[in-house]
This record gives structure tokens, C-alpha cells and sequence, in this order.
């Protein structure tokens, strides 16, 4: 898999990771304005609460497709390396929160209550994760 990883980003498989993320972690905080918006706490003149639900949601699954492929990048090229012990903590829990994320969206019903707990939660852990990586390289750089 390394292999994989190291010939798919042409032997810059750090830089490339730090981009991701910081992609990531920059879609989540727009992810956090539109369910603003969404929820009725913010509102914009040129955008509604429904269309910024949807976009939300839409944006939501980009995001779980770029995370998972952040951590098989990470787990390809670092495995549990003790230098990331704070990242690799953080990455296994987001990815823990996701998931349960994800399964209260498909399930829907009074566990929807959970969503705003949960997509703090996610938002948090993202910070830490890329704080513990990419925010060090960029801070090195």
C-alpha cells in the first residue's frame, strides 16, 4: 500500500496529505455555516435554510470520502508511529464519530437530536487531527 500511496502522489505523500487535509478542515468550516444557516441561526439574505441542509449534506459526503482517504494515506505512509501519538488518537476517534454520525443520518428519527453534538464533535476532532500534523509541517515550512 505505501507503494501505492508513494507512486499516486509521486513520491510526495506528506505534501499531499497536508493539502488534503487543509481542504478538509476548510470545507468544515463552511460545513459550519451552512448548518447555521440550515438551523436557523444565520440568515443570509441570498441563501435559505433547505438549499443550505442539502449543500451541507452533499458537502458532508465529499468530506467522508477525502477523510477516509487522509487516514489510508496516513496509516500507508506512518502507520501507529509513537512521534504521531496525538494525530493518530485523534484520526482513530474521527473516524470512530463518523461513523456513528453517519448511521444516526441514514437512521434518521429521534436520534436526530444527536446530529448537532455529533458535527461538533467531528469538527473537533478534525481540528486536533490536522493541528497535530499538517499545522506542524506548515508551521515548520
Amino acid at each position: 500500500m505505501e507503494d501505492l500511496v508513494d507512486s499516486l502522489t509521486r513520491g510526495n505523500p506528506t505534501e499531499v496529505k497536508v493539502v488534503l487535509a487543509t481542504v478538509v478542515i476548510a470545507l468544515a468550516v463552511y460545513q459550519l455555516v451552512l448548518i447555521a444557516v440550515g438551523y436557523g441561526r444565520l440568515r443570509p439574505r441570498f441563501l435559505q435554510a433547505l438549499p443550505a441542509s442539502r449543500a451541507h449534506r452533499a458537502i458532508g459526503d465529499a468530506l467522508l470520502v477525502l477523510i477516509v482517504v487522509v487516514a489510508v494515506m496516513c496509516l500507508a505512509e506512518y502507520g501507529w508511529d509513537d512521534d504521531g501519538g496525538t494525530h493518530a488518537v485523534a484520526g482513530a476517534i474521527l473516524l470512530g464519530v463518523l461513523f456513528v454520525k453517519v448511521l444516526v443520518v441514514r437512521a434518521g428519527g429521534r436520534l436526530g437530536r444527536l446530529l448537532p453534538l455529533l458535527g461538533a464533535a467531528v469538527f473537533a476532532l478534525l481540528a486536533v487531527t490536522w493541528l497535530a500534523s499538517a499545522g506542524d509541517f506548515l508551521a515548520d515550512a
